[in-house]
């Protein structure tokens, strides 16, 4: 039996769930047909039927999504069927020094490398340096790949090793821009002087240094390298070398905080507001300094009770996170407990506090559940944006090209104002889900008391 020589073909029922053939099928043996085998994607745990194709659990809301699922489960059937066929025709040993087989997470690290005669030979696929199974689904170099090619099997690769589900929709425009201004769609045609032609293009054009630097020629550099690394590009790397170099001379658009009175018009118009998301959000971003798209996320299981004080727990298991000191729990302000914000959590009628319809809850035998951990997607982002409409619409100078995103502007206000009533920067770091800037600052954790008894010293910002 083969490995994954290709990517499982899906089919899309009327109403909307995802199946899929599985890869090198048709070498399965009879054997196996019926078997069920337990998968782990993402946290997500269902039990699947080994069979010439499959059902995907309608978790699924884009063909992105199903493609996702259906690689992870591919691999853990055919790591599956390795192990069976193994132990079937003796338990052959492996080769000294080899580590057992294991695949509890997201995809089946590694196959076993011994097979059985009798059954045929599951060839193992191959780990990449990231960590993630890649090999036997990566085609032969000669193949002669175009940048749409090669950077659908850096998004699954990069879906796979856990990355970002966030940036593959981005970078893929980025690429095509590229590929755009290239004018054709061969990677391996592409030199450096290329690359440096089209940084100077992206400079001419007026994009700003800093974007040019960390979204375009860090989206190029990334998919090349993988090219390389897989052995799909015979190639040298055509970006490395190339820089930008900064205009000391120039300005920076410096990202600022809320005026007081903005924070007062802001903060006023919510008050008056009914839809939880205007009500509640700007009060909580306000006072806690956390990203509106980390609150958009909030669940009715992530407003808790630590050391008898009320507090938000901001995790990656309700949705994406930008650093791992951003996962944290904050106590709640006074002023957002007066508002009777707990009453409401607490009462909520649905699991995302913020979102009217759970995207990632799915139905599995009649009943509605909820996976473990966020699916491959952000359930917050339709939230966010029409937040940020509603924000715009106050009639406030703000925005990008004031220098205040109404993402972070809050998170800039509350810093200054820690930094005006006296709070000391390790507890606002903490508060605010920023990694403490010295060695010193990391020993030792901030208790839930000690950040509240600081947070009360932040004044009403309807006051101030």
């Amino acid at each position: 039996m083969s490995a994954v020589a290709s990517q499982p073909e899906l089919s899309c029922a009327p109403n909307g769930t995802f199946s899929f053939a599985l890869p090198a099928a048709a070498n399965i043996s009879d054997d196996l047909l019926g078997e069920s085998v337990r998968v782990n994607v993402d946290g997500l745990v269902f039990d699947v039927t080994i069979d010439r194709h499959i059902q995907i659990p309608p978790v699924c809301r884009s063909i992105q999504d199903a493609k996702y699922f259906a690689m992870a489960i591919s691999f853990q059937i055919l790591v599956h069927a390795n192990e069976t066929l193994t132990a079937l025709a003796g338990a052959v040993p492996l080769p000294a020094g080899d580590a057992p087989v294991e695949h509890d997470g997201p995809v089946a690290e590694e196959a076993a490398d011994s097979m059985a005669a009798d059954h045929g030979a599951i060839e193992s696929p191959s780990v990449s340096a990231f960590g993630s199974v890649a090999g036997s689904m990566l085609p032969d170099r000669d193949a002669g790949l175009s940048f749409v090619e090669l950077f659908e099997h850096w998004r699954e690769h990069h879906l796979l090793s856990g990355g970002a589900p966030t940036t593959p929709p981005h970078w893929e425009t980025l690429i095509q821009r590229f590929a755009g201004f290239l004018g054709h769609q061969d990677p391996t045609k592409v030199s450096t002087q290329d690359v440096r032609n089209y940084r100077d293009h992206l400079i001419r054009s007026g994009r700003l240094i800093r974007t040019a630097r960390h979204s375009d020629l860090a989206a190029l550099r990334s998919v090349f390298r993988f090219g390389i690394e897989q052995g799909l590009l015979d190639m040298a790397d055509p970006t490395s070398g190339v820089r930008f170099r900064n205009n000391r001379l120039g300005t920076s658009r410096r990202m600022m905080a809320f005026s007081d009175d903005e924070a007062r018009v802001l903060l006023q118009a919510a008050d008056l507001e009914e839809k939880p998301a205007r009500r509640w959000i700007p009060w909580l971003t306000a006072l806690t300094g956390s990203r509106i798209s980390t609150i958009v996320n909030l669940r009715r299981e992530d407003v808790v009770k630590r050391d008898d004080i009320w507090c938000i727990r901001i995790s990656r298991q309700a949705g994406p996170v930008k650093t791992a000191a951003s996962e944290r729990i904050v106590p709640l302000h006074p002023l957002i407990l007066e508002r009777g914000f707990i009453d409401f959590a607490l009462s909520a009628g649905r699991d995302r506090l913020f979102i009217n319809r759970t995207r990632d809850d799915f139905i599995l035998d009649g009943k509605v559940t909820s996976p473990t951990v966020a699916g491959p997607y952000n359930p917050g982002r339709t939230t966010r944006n029409r937040l940020t409409e509603w924000i715009h619409s106050l009639g406030l100078d703000i925005g990008r090209s004031a220098g205040k995103d109404p993402s972070h502007a809050w998170r800039h206000w509350f810093k200054e104002k820690a930094f005006e009533v006296g709070i000391p920067e390790k507890i606002t770091d903490a508060i605010v889900g920023h990694a403490q800037a010295s060695v010193s600052r990391r020993y030792g954790a901030v208790s839930i008391p000690i950040m509240f008894d600081e947070l009360k010293k932040i004044p009403d910002p309807l006051k101030s």
